[in-house]
């Protein structure tokens, strides 16, 4: 028993040329805008003082981060003492 395989007939599509009517300029991105890593720090710790969130892992779930990032960014508010401990 032979199964037949249906094949489809080759699609030519012709396009008519514009030149470069079609083209879309190219749109440059708009600059980065730099965060201050201390405000940001400021902004976790508040966040998790406000009582909204009981543990960092729940701030990193609803920040759509990882915790460990969390973990990072508050270690700037540590003294360097503690942090350079750790």
């Amino acid at each position: 028993m032979q199964v037949k395989r249906l094949r489809r007939a080759p699609v030519i599509a012709i396009f008519p040329w514009n030149g470069f009517s079609e083209a879309k300029p190219k749109t440059e991105p708009a600059p980065k805008q730099h965060r201050d890593p201390l405000k940001l720090a400021h902004y976790y710790q508040s966040l998790l003082d406000s009582g909204k969130f009981e543990n960092r892992a729940a701030l990193a779930r609803y920040l759509g981060v990882s915790r460990a990032r969390v973990t990072q960014v508050l270690r700037r508010l540590l003294p360097t003492d503690a942090a350079e401990s750790k």
